[in-house]
């Protein structure tokens, strides 16, 4: 009887919708190489990329939920839509690969020297930010997020405003 029951509520259970994800980069400054975009479910898959990010593979890493590579263009603007994602907790890393190469480029304080970005627009101190910062939460309705590139100039210190 508990298994009929179970059954019939979950036959009778309204349907939870895949949701849609577009994500929208702010700040290109240049019309040459890649945008790598990636999207994660954990704080596992998250930490994997950031290990990932300056070496070849970061949008090869299984681990990952998702992962988009887009040319840069002219008009040095760029957006995609993910679609048929259900409902949960996601974070987005993402940099623009200017020199075409497949990795972030840092460097030798570590130091990333290409355009990088996180979802909620969160910031790392000295390091990437935590996972917890950078989590937003997929409901059933469609989601847009803007990401804006974070660029470093030579000291390594933050250029606040894209141009």
């Amino acid at each position: 009887m508990r298994a009929v029951l179970t059954f019939l509520l979950t036959l009778f259970a309204p349907a939870v919708n895949a949701s849609e994800l577009r994500i929208t980069v702010e700040g290109i400054r240049s019309p040459q190489g890649t945008l790598l975009i990636g999207l994660y479910d954990s704080f596992e898959s998250f930490t994997r990329a950031i290990e990932l990010s300056d070496k070849d593979g970061f949008l090869n890493d299984p681990s990952r939920f998702a992962a988009v590579a887009l040319r840069a263009n002219a008009a040095m603007k760029s957006a995609v839509v993910l679609t048929n994602l259900d409902p949960g907790q996601y974070t987005i890393i993402l940099f623009h690969d200017e020199n075409g190469n497949g990795k972030l480029d840092k460097n030798a304080l570590g130091v990333p020297t290409e355009p990088y970005g996180f979802s909620n627009n969160v910031r790392g101190f000295l390091g990437p930010p935590d996972f917890e910062e950078a989590i937003m939460e997929i409901n059933a309705g469609d989601k847009a997020v803007r990401i804006a590139l974070i660029y470093h100039d030579l000291t390594g210190t933050y250029d606040e405003e894209p141009r």
